[in-house]
């Protein structure tokens, strides 16, 4: 005889794909606007259509009020699309950091448009269920550029303060032969104050520059399941443990992008330039450069234009940081490659989150995702990168590798949602799934 699942069961089956999906078509695409955006991601000051003096709450009352009066899969992600997306007020759904566990909050845009600036003040507050917590208060505001020359971006400003609290961190130890087994636990504060301006300059080139300061906590954590990192390190072996002074943070930012062969082939290289100043005694100063080469390849077309769902990417990125003397790069400062990075953006990935810490950092990425049938797809990927104490151990050699793949979920021709595992990078398998950020 034929099984069938008990009818409560198909129920709640059939609420939790909802769940789901409304979670997925709900969280918007654009990219977070902060000075650390990540290179994968388009720039603050990319073209937008803002829409002025808009606000959907009749619309988000009346779709809940249908789920009330008419439940079903339509009526749900009606209210849940809602829920995730109204203006000027919508709910949050996503992690702060890497471990931080999924969480909720809120987020507040308002748009203060005039003449040709489109501005939009924006608060968030987010708290996990692990007790990690976010709040941001930025006001943005960009015009179309100056000069007669096409571009797709604009002249953008914006003015921010965020607070981070991280309850536990790992740490490995610094350098590139670091044991999986000595890891210990610390906690984090991260509070900044900061302006960042930026304008393309060509159509093919953009230029930007963040002034902030940093006011970095460090400390043990309060379980008492784990090591904390008091009780294994000191300043000599983690530079930055036992004072965290307020730093000035200087960066200048130059984008070169371009695209051959009607799009099918993106090149998006990023150059940052910074300066960490040591406002106390000047210790722990030391300037930071990153070079980002990005590359997308579209290898099919459709109706004569490139498929967005079949993406091969290519990314190389260098890290190198240089302190005088008499000076240290603090560790909570340092790169980290593994699993994904303080900013949730994937590095390693058969790796644990974190795992290699140092100064100087080098990563080479390969990701190819396709769409299959309808929003599910697939990805591959390999990783390859090391992290090193001195810029001249920067090589090929030694390198941590690993591979792995998984299902990707699509959405406007973007992945908003992945599930994949990474392997061969001798620390056992290394699974992720997760949702992309909402804020």
């Amino acid at each position: 005889m034929k099984r069938t699942a008990p009818p409560t069961l198909l129920k709640f089956a059939r609420f939790l794909f909802a769940a789901v999906l409304a979670v997925l078509v709900a969280s918007p695409l654009s990219a977070q606007i902060a000075p650390s955006s990540p290179p994968t991601n388009p720039p603050m000051w990319q073209s937008d259509p803002t829409v002025t003096g808009t606000g959907d709450w009749d619309q988000w009352k009346k779709n809940c009020h249908d789920v009330t009066t008419d439940f079903g899969k339509d009526t749900f992600l009606s209210c849940a699309i809602s829920a995730f997306r109204s203006r000027p007020f919508h709910f949050l759904a996503q992690s702060i950091v890497p471990g931080s566990g999924v969480g909720g909050g809120g987020y507040y845009g308002r748009d203060l448009n005039y003449d040709n600036w489109q501005n939009r003040l924006e608060l968030t507050g987010v708290m996990t269920i692990r007790q990690f917590w976010f709040t941001e208060a930025k006001f943005s505001g960009r015009r179309p550029h100056f000069g007669s020359y096409h571009s797709d971006e604009n002249f953008a400003f914006q003015i921010y303060a965020h607070n981070k609290q991280i309850q536990d961190l790992p740490f490995y130890g610094l350098g590139p032969n670091t044991s999986v087994h000595s890891a210990v636990h610390f906690s984090e504060r991260d509070t900044r104050f900061g302006a960042l301006l930026a304008s393309p300059l060509t159509s093919w080139l953009s230029a930007a520059g963040t002034f902030e300061t940093l006011w970095p906590n460090v400390g043990n954590v309060s379980s008492t399941n784990v090591i904390s990192i008091g009780q294994a390190y000191t300043e000599q072996n983690a530079p930055g443990l036992t004072s965290q002074p307020a730093f000035l943070h200087f960066e200048a930012f130059l984008r070169p992008h371009f695209a051959l062969l009607s799009n099918h082939i993106q090149f998006d290289y990023r150059f940052r330039y910074g300066y960490f100043h040591d406002t106390d005694t000047g210790h722990y100063s030391f300037r930071r450069f990153v070079a980002d080469f990005g590359h997308s390849i579209y290898p099919e077309s459709e109706n004569g234009h490139r498929r967005l769902d079949s993406v091969l990417s290519v990314r190389f990125r260098l890290a190198m940081s240089d302190a005088s003397a008499s000076s240290a790069v603090p560790f909570y400062l340092q790169e980290t490659i593994g699993g994904s990075d303080i900013d949730n953006q994937p590095t390693l990935r058969s790796f644990r989150d974190f795992r290699f810490r140092a100064p100087n950092s080098f990563l080479v990425q390969t990701e190819y995702d396709r769409r299959i049938v309808g929003p599910v797809g697939f990805l591959l990927f390999y990783d390859a990168g090391k992290v090193a104490q001195a810029r001249g151990d920067l090589n090929f050699t030694n390198l941590h590798q690993g591979f792995g793949g998984g299902l990707s979920f699509f959405l406007a021709g973007k992945v908003v949602f992945r599930a994949y595992v990474g392997l061969g990078g001798g620390e056992g398998a290394h699974p992720f799934f997760g949702i992309a950020n909402f804020i």
